[in-house]
């Protein structure tokens, strides 16, 4: 009786060990790197983790940065060189192919007060873990929600919706390319970008580590 109470509860355990590995898996991102860079020194914590159709993780900035208040049509103002910002970053998207990720998320913490609300994009290239592997890349930028008091359509189609409906952005040019879904939200997430579109920075070897699973 003893043999088999041990036996069961050996099955058991494999049991629930198996079903943490199944939880554990799927695409996730994280590291803590610092960097130098014109207008911005610091330093970047971050973990990201896919959970069902979205994500959930945590991401920090500490250090010095050039903030602006600029919009895409050069409206507004610039805060200009800050000394000691930091921000604190709730994620809740994360896109992954291969060694490069893109996360994204609301700041719910800044000492700069006009960014709590808004969203950052934190997208990262893992170079390796060797010496003598390409150095790791990160890119990040803060986003708000530009309000829509108009609706692009189609002149030729009488009653198009046009924006309102939902469409997928492809390169034309790559019979390759899956594309980029979009709706007519105006949140600025993960998603919106191909990860190829980023502008990487190289974090210098000895400076942190940056790790993508898929």
């Amino acid at each position: 009786m003893r043999i088999l109470t041990r036996v069961a509860l050996c099955a058991l355990f494999l049991s629930a060990f198996a079903l943490t590995a199944v939880a554990q898996s799927g695409p996730s991102a994280n590291g803590d790197f610092q960097f130098a860079l014109t207008g911005a020194t610091g330093a970047i914590q971050f973990n990201a983790k896919a959970q069902g159709s979205g994500a959930k993780g945590q991401m920090t900035f500490t250090g010095t940065s050039e903030i602006s208040n600029e919009d895409v049509d050069g409206e507004g103002t610039t805060a200009g060189a800050l000394t000691g910002a930091s921000m604190s970053v709730d994620l809740d998207c994360l896109r992954v192919n291969g060694n490069q990720a893109a996360m994204s998320g609301v700041i719910t913490a800044s000492s700069v007060a006009q960014l709590v609300g808004t969203r950052a994009i934190l997208s990262v290239e893992d170079g390796g873990e060797g010496k003598k592997d390409s150095p790791d890349k990160f890119s990040w930028g803060v986003y708000r929600a530009s309000a829509m008091n108009w609706t692009p359509s189609d002149a030729e189609v009488p009653g198009d919706a046009g924006w309102m409906f939902s469409w997928i952005a492809t390169d034309a040019e790559r019979n390759d390319d899956a594309g980029v879904p979009n709706s007519r939200s105006t949140s600025v997430d993960c998603k919106s970008f191909p990860l190829g579109s980023y502008a990487f920075e190289e974090v210098a070897h000895g400076a942190g580590n940056i790790q993508v699973k898929p």
